[in-house]
């Protein structure tokens, strides 16, 4: 029996194919170009310039962020994230928001996804949130962050799985 090839099935199939592509690349990025090494001290380094304008901006008294290396979304590739908390006055949360959008935009962060009631920002390939968190108390800030997601291979790859045994790593007491 012969098959039969249809511009519809063809159609189907290149569309079929491009999607299957399209998921798999946004899962695994690729190799990185800086070793982990350097993407784990680039990351930390945006966060750490970050969290302290927010601190600031809030009038905060306390903050934590901790990080770790951890898999990606699907399990392809390693991403180094974390999160924490400020801690700062009960106020006006819209206009500390403002305030909040407005120093780490004015230190050069790029403003990301605009949703009510959270503050998202990017730089150096760093995604970092702030947003009010009543579920951890009064005046609590949570604060989440994460790298790109990338796939390393070698001492890299070593590296990476050898901090995974390690715990979080405190970057702000």
């Amino acid at each position: 029996m012969k098959a039969i090839v249809t511009p519809m099935r063809t159609a189907l199939t290149v569309l079929t194919v491009v999607a299957l592509v399209s998921v798999v690349s946004a899962c695994s990025m690729g190799k990185d170009q800086l070793s982990a090494q350097d993407r784990e001290k680039r990351t930390v380094d945006t966060v750490t310039e970050a969290v302290p304008l927010v601190q600031e901006a809030l009038d905060a008294a306390k903050v934590t962020v901790d990080g770790r290396w951890s898999s990606c979304p699907g399990g392809v590739g390693h991403v180094y994230s974390g999160g924490g908390s400020v801690v700062a006055p009960v106020g006006n949360v819209a206009r500390q928001l403002d305030v909040v959008r407005e120093a780490l935009t004015g230190a050069g962060f790029t403003e990301g996804t605009l949703v009510e009631g959270l503050v998202s920002v990017t730089r150096d390939e760093v995604d970092l949130n702030f947003q009010l968190s009543p579920a951890r108390g009064r005046g609590v800030w949570a604060v989440s962050y994460a790298g790109p997601c990338q796939r390393y291979g070698g001492d890299d790859e070593d590296y990476v799985q050898a901090q995974n045994l390690e715990p979080t790593r405190t970057l702000l007491p």
